[in-house]
């Protein structure tokens, strides 16, 4: 099995949403996957809203990182998971 690297851009429900709490909430998600964290960083866009992404360092494994997204998903302050990037470590 090869380690890989994803990027998944998570969107929250509204710009009103406390980005760090958000970051801490996903934080304690992902430590639960048995993945490594290798970045955890926001990017506004337009308006006050923003996106947050994260770097991960996963085992590969069959379903990729669906597990993962929809893990992140259920957060209820999350809106959208996508993963955008994934690359061999």
């Amino acid at each position: 099995m090869a380690t890989v690297l994803a990027k998944i851009k998570i969107m929250p429900t509204s710009p009103e949403v406390n980005k760090e709490k958000l970051k801490e909430k996903i934080k304690e998600v992902l430590e639960k996957q048995d993945v490594a964290i290798r970045g955890l960083f926001d990017e506004p866009l337009a308006f006050g809203l923003y996106a947050i992404y994260t770097v991960i360092e996963m085992e590969e494994r069959e379903g990729g990182t669906e597990p993962i997204e929809n893990a992140l998903a259920e957060i209820d302050e999350v809106e959208s998971v996508e993963t955008v990037e994934v690359s061999l470590a």
